[in-house]
């Protein structure tokens, strides 16, 4: 057999094999949307999520069950259809919804869900499920806009309550939530280094955030006024981990 010859039947055979490849490789690209009460528009989410679809991006909708009595669900239905729909007194088998999921977001994050979580009250499906995949180390992206603002208070009782909530975004963060910017959910998702990038929007990065990181991030982006505290970069800089500030 001619050099040239043993070389075409090679060429097939590799052909071959990186289609079998490409074939039999899962897409991982499982977004699990939790949809908790909100009155803000939904339209911005929207049409981040018909974007992931676009990208190849499978996506389901969970709604909590305030969410179903105070949300439209028309247009929801007909952007992703009913079949990508589960109201959550209708979850039967959290493991396997988590386990099927490779990005879990929260884009309407309640001051109250957040509580649970933190506390590890999780007394719903929404919450447990939330709670079981930060356990299983799964990707939890919420939307940090209401919780991380700034606000001027002239009451003090109201400030107090808004530092209770910066607590628990902080405890958040050490369970392991990538915190975004609503405008940010469909460039955080679409990441290509999703996995070895966390983008950071808690106000205070400590050495916790640091530890509970992935073991396979290296790099935590953060954008200003963000604190870091000494002993964090310290924990960083012992794992590898770059701090950037996002420009």
């Amino acid at each position: 057999m001619k050099p040239e010859q043993i070389a075409q039947i090679e060429k097939i055979v590799r052909d071959i094999l990186q289609s079998q490849i490409r074939e039999t490789q899962p897409t991982n690209k499982n977004l699990l949307v939790i949809l908790g009460a909100t009155e803000k528009p939904l339209d911005n989410l929207f049409q981040q999520l018909i974007q992931c679809t676009q990208e190849e991006w499978k996506v389901q909708i969970i709604l909590s069950e305030l969410a179903t009595k105070v949300i439209d669900l028309d247009p929801i239905k007909s952007l992703f259809g009913e079949d990508k729909i589960i109201r959550e007194q209708d979850i039967t088998d959290i493991p396997s919804i988590v386990e099927s999921s490779s990005v879990i977001l929260l884009p309407a994050f309640s001051y109250p869900m957040v509580g649970k979580i933190a506390l590890r009250l999780v007394d719903t499906a929404c919450t447990y499920l939330v709670y079981h995949a930060l356990c299983q180390g799964k990707q939890v992206l919420a939307t940090a806009d209401d919780l991380i603002r700034k606000k001027n208070y002239s009451d003090k009782k109201l400030q107090l309550l808004d530092e209770i909530d910066e607590e628990h975004v902080n405890t958040l963060s050490g369970f392991g939530v990538i915190w975004v910017t609503e405008d940010r959910i469909i460039e955080t998702i679409l990441d290509a280094d999703m996995s070895n990038k966390v983008f950071a929007q808690t106000p205070i990065i400590s050495a916790s955030v640091i530890d509970n990181l992935a073991l396979n991030v290296k790099e935590l982006v953060y954008t200003e006024p963000t604190i870091i505290t000494p002993l964090a970069r310290d924990h960083a800089q012992k794992r590898g981990i770059k701090i950037i500030r996002k420009q």
